[in-house]
């Protein structure tokens, strides 16, 4: 069944960086442009420059991070929802907003048709699969080989930067009581995505990257939580002069307390 996306859907969705209006500006694209050589040397370059990335390697990692909401955006719609939206190359275009005069670049995604396919109440795992199979198979594998190709950045940090954001949604967002009505399809879904679903639904590859990366919590009492420990870094300590690191980094010279006690920062 093809339906509308609903406005009270949309204003839900506007949290995870969905946008109605699309922008001027040199950051803002066709996602099926940046599929060509020129284009995404182009956009990394502008990117770069607009967060003062001393290289295109880390300028193609922090596109990756803001990439991740658009995994975050389609999962919510297809759990909460249970819709799928389209999201073929093709009508989607990142947008951002010149008025925006926050330095660390947050891109909005611009959907072109709000035409949704809806899963059924019951027995909706071939339709889960498809849904799947869409957003990351179809459309975030194709950009992220697009970038680890121009930037020459490792497939394995950018499929992370990835799934930190898949699990912060099923672990934070839909963790909240206000979702409660839905957490039987919520932890069966986040399941689903993290061991059960197999590689080829997230490109031709032979991995669920979701998988991979979905290591243990492990307390850690500087931020008084349990923090799950990337295995890769995402580079986001060289987009600042002094150094923070994400509270995930995996790089251990400067996780923790600082000796002017101060703790790093998670700004990423």
């Amino acid at each position: 069944m093809s339906n509308l996306l609903l406005e009270t859907e949309i204003e839900q969705l506007k949290e995870f960086r969905f946008s109605s209006q699309q922008f001027r500006s040199n950051l803002s694209s066709p996602v099926i442009e940046l599929l060509k050589e020129e284009k995404i040397k182009q956009y990394l370059e502008n990117v770069q420059q607009k967060i003062s990335a001393p290289d295109k390697r880390v300028a193609a990692s922090m596109f990756m991070k803001r990439y991740g909401f658009f995994a975050v955006l389609n999962l919510y719609a297809m759990t909460v929802f249970n819709k799928r939206l389209d999201v073929s190359l093709t009508n989607i275009s990142l947008e951002t907003s010149n008025d925006e005069e926050i330095w660390y670049w947050n891109p909005k995604f611009y959907f072109f048709n709000l035409h949704t396919v809806s899963g059924p109440s019951e027995s909706r795992e071939q339709w889960r699969n498809e849904t799947i199979r869409a957003i990351f198979h179809e459309n975030i594998h194709k950009v992220l080989t697009a970038l680890s190709e121009y930037s020459g950045l490792s497939k394995k940090v950018l499929w992370e930067n990835i799934a930190i954001y898949v699990y912060w949604l099923y672990e934070s967002v839909l963790a909240k009581p206000k979702f409660d009505e839905k957490r039987e399809t919520i932890e069966d879904d986040f399941k689903y995505l993290v061991k059960y679903a197999e590689g080829e639904l997230f490109g031709p590859v032979d991995f669920n990257p979701l998988s991979r990366y979905y290591g243990i919590k492990v307390y850690r009492p500087e931020y008084e939580q349990n923090i799950r420990t990337r295995t890769t870094c995402c580079l986001y300590y060289k987009t600042k002069s002094t150094g923070d690191r994400c509270k995930t980094c995996p790089l251990n010279c400067k996780i923790g307390v600082n000796k002017n006690g101060s703790k790093n920062r998670r700004t990423s």
